[in-house]
Order: C-alpha cells, then sequence, then structure tokens
C-alpha cells in the first residue's frame, strides 16, 4: 500500500475529528496523513468547498472526503432529495490530481454510532443497535435522549463522537450504512491504487 494523504471536509469539527478517526482505522498500518477543515454549517460548506480542496491538493491531499449531513425539510420533516444533493456537491469544482468522494450519512454522521451496540453501550449500557440506521430520524438527539439519567441531563456530547468513531464496529457499520461502506471502499482503493 501507498502513502495517501487524505482531506476531509465536513460541516463541523467534531465531524472531522470522528471521521479522522475513522479514516485511520480503516486504513490500518498503511502510512497516511489526514487535513481536516470545518466550516460550522452545510452552507458554507458547499461555498468554501471548491477553494478548500484546491488548497487540500496544494498541501499533498490526493483524497478528499467531502461529507455532507442529508438533512430534513424543516416544513414537512422529510428527507431532502439525496441524489439532488449528490448532484450539487459533485458539480463542485475540484482539482483533477485528487480522487473525491461525496459522503452523504442519512441523516447525519452519528448515524453510524447506531449500528453497533458496543458503541452505544458506551452512551447507555445495555443500548440496542438499529438495524437499518439510515431510518434513524434525528440520530444525533437520539444519543442525547439515551445518555439522559435520572436528573435528565445528557452525558452524550457530539465531544464524545471521537471516542465513539475509535469503538464502532467497522464491519458492522459497513453492512448497516450505506455512506459509510462507500466511505470504507473508496479509502480502500485510495490506499491500493
Amino acid at each position: 500500500m501507498k502513502s495517501v494523504r487524505f482531506g476531509i471536509l465536513a460541516e463541523d469539527a467534531t465531524d472531522c475529528d470522528a471521521l479522522a478517526i475513522l479514516v485511520r482505522r480503516v486504513a490500518g498500518e498503511a502510512t497516511i496523513g489526514v487535513k481536516t477543515q470545518s466550516f460550522g454549517g452545510c452552507a458554507r460548506l458547499r461555498q468554501k468547498a471548491a477553494p478548500t480542496m484546491k488548497l487540500m491538493a496544494r498541501e499533498g491531499c490526493s483524497a478528499i472526503l467531502l461529507v455532507h449531513d442529508l438533512d430534513r425539510d424543516p416544513e414537512n420533516g422529510e428527507l431532502n432529495d439525496e441524489s439532488a444533493l449528490r448532484k450539487k456537491l459533485e458539480d463542485i469544482e475540484s482539482p483533477d490530481s485528487i480522487s473525491r468522494l461525496v459522503c452523504i450519512p442519512v441523516e447525519e454522521l452519528e448515524a453510524w454510532f447506531w449500528s453497533d451496540p458496543g458503541a452505544l453501550a458506551l452512551v447507555s449500557p445495555g443500548a440496542k443497535a438499529h438495524p437499518s440506521p439510515h431510518l434513524l430520524r434525528q440520530p444525533k438527539e437520539k444519543l442525547f435522549a439515551l445518555s439522559r439519567g435520572e436528573n435528565k441531563k445528557a452525558r452524550y456530547s457530539t465531544l464524545m463522537n471521537k471516542t465513539l468513531a475509535s469503538k464502532l464496529d467497522l464491519d458492522l457499520c459497513a453492512a448497516r450504512c450505506v455512506a459509510f461502506r462507500m466511505m470504507r471502499d473508496f479509502i480502500r482503493h485510495a490506499l491500493s491504487s
């Protein structure tokens, strides 16, 4: 396997932190570098993606993950159109020198943690995993609710995502989460080409 420097563009810093851990875990023993950039929301991510990818390419990144949540329409609560979002993101100009994956977790990256009872046990012992995490509404909010103790204070915060990512069963997550499986396969391909 060759050495690869991965770039990660995501909506917020906690997503970047969790994704960096997942990329390193998928890469295993391979020598890799990871550069992350968060944007404080999806609109700014879309606005700044093109110049950020150019900068990352100049800094030696040869593979870039552009990770964007598939949000719900605030008026009707339905998931936005994934294919329309994917097209919009794939249409963002990127340097020819990089390979890029548009990764769209449904509904948010925290859904991946719902695939694994071991990761969920860190939030609340005995918690049950979801066989289809992409069907779970508001997975992040459900983690907050799951972690509430008798005093009603949530023990979970998105700062825990790094820990959850470090314990996540990668094979189980890949089996249950299409977006994660696509990311895993992209990373493996980047390392083997």
